[in-house]
């Protein structure tokens, strides 16, 4: 493409914009056509910021996943925040399609809705999940917190795509990294020329991204707040657990039968009756509640779907279906979320003041049946000693 294309792409009205809206609060870099980028740090604050650096040459744009309250300082106690960020990268746009997907599908099944998906402009996707989805208390902690939820998500997605696609994907690590940038949404590739336009499902036609074909619509990054903290929790305990690599038991192996639905705590309860809001999320919790109370995935899919029937409107039969299979798949078992954790209990209206007498609705449900069969052992053991007392006892009246 020649620079004149390029300066016609970037002076539309509609990309200007966009590009300027999405710098805002974040470093916005220029790429030459050599390979080289404009001076750092920098941003954009206006759209005709955008126009005048693509007549001097520009022909990308490349946008920090790190929020500033000031890009031109770029001082680590001056971060706002940050999105996550998961750069799909392969030679095959096929099999990065497959991968997206599987993420996508991945973070729902964690309760993380708010994904927001950005075609790269050659062969690759970036997935989103935005800074508000996560609790501010962890502005500081980047890159440990997007690593360890990168290596997470690998974990899982090589268990989820055949060896085939995944052998061909490569996650990119250096994506989660301080200072490092990713093409801009509405961003030429500078390599197939083709624009990184946000897209909705993998399986855009690939002529929407041509830049004559580019409809711009807003890229914004919105979420729930808190919704992504669950998988955070995970994503933690999954990092450590495999640079101590102990050999995993999970604490609640020794239970030999199911918990009776009288047992189950009270927000679960009222979840079962069924939600207008926070279905996916309340699909998720019921799966990793019943997994850790000794349900097998045949009950707990039976439960699922009667379930499924008091929600309004209620959720695809399919995709029910296809989250049990993939947290049958999982080797570790999953908690669902404590009961503290924001975007969850409280936001779907289904809390309870019992659930602050306890961490997690499994605890809640492990200590109440766990009390019920200790009561009845005690009982047994009370009522065996009284009839053997009976049995070595004199007969009323007897002498000796």
């Amino acid at each position: 493409m020649d620079l004149e294309r390029v300066k016609a792409y970037y002076a539309r009205e509609d990309v200007a914009i966009e590009l300027a809206k999405f710098g805002q609060n974040r470093e916005l870099v220029g790429r030459f056509a050599n390979g080289g980028y404009s001076k750092r740090p920098s941003t954009v604050f206006y759209p005709g910021d955008v126009v005048r650096m693509a007549k001097n040459g520009i022909v990308s744009f490349h946008a920090s996943v790190e929020l500033w309250n000031n890009p031109l300082t770029l001082e680590t106690d001056k971060r706002s925040g940050w999105d996550f960020l998961i750069d799909l990268d392969s030679e095959n746009l096929d099999k990065s399609r497959q991968a997206a997907d599987a993420l996508i599908e991945l973070l729902k099944a964690h309760g993380v809705t708010s994904v927001f998906t950005k075609f790269s402009g050659r062969s690759g996707f970036h997935i989103f999940v935005p800074w508000k989805a996560f609790d501010s208390s962890l502005s500081e902690s980047f890159p440990e917190i997007p690593r360890a939820l990168g290596k997470y998500l690998e974990g899982y997605l090589k268990d989820e795509l055949p060896k085939n696609v995944m052998g061909d994907v490569h996650i990119d690590s250096v994506a989660i990294s301080s200072r490092h940038l990713m093409r801009a949404p509405y961003s030429l590739n500078e390599k197939s020329w083709l624009v990184s336009i946000p897209v909705k499902d993998p399986w855009f036609n690939l002529d929407d991204a041509k830049p004559e074909n580019v409809k711009v619509k807003p890229f914004v990054l919105d979420a729930k707040k808190g919704e992504a903290m669950n998988i955070v929790d995970l994503a933690v305990d999954y990092v450590k657990r495999r640079e101590i690599k102990p050999v995993y038991e999970h604490r609640h192996s020794q239970l030999t039968t199911k918990v009776p639905e009288e047992f189950f705590s009270p927000c679960i309860k009222k979840i079962l009756k069924g939600l207008a809001d926070g279905r996916k999320r309340g699909d998720f919790i019921i799966r990793a509640y019943l997994s850790n109370l000794g349900w097998n995935f045949d009950e707990i899919e039976k439960l699922v779907l009667e379930w499924n029937k008091k929600n309004k409107p209620p959720l695809r039969e399919n995709y029910l279906k296809s989250q049990i299979r993939w947290h049958k798949r999982q080797k570790t078992k999953l908690l669902p979320p404590n009961h503290d954790r924001d975007g969850f209990y409280k936001d779907m209206g289904v809390y309870s003041v019992e659930c602050e007498r306890t961490k997690n609705p499994v605890v809640y449900s492990l200590r109440r049946y766990k009390d019920f069969l200790r009561y009845n052992k005690e009982e047994a053991e009370k009522k065996k000693k009284k009839d053997v007392k009976k049995k070595t006892s004199p007969l009323k009246g007897d002498s000796t």
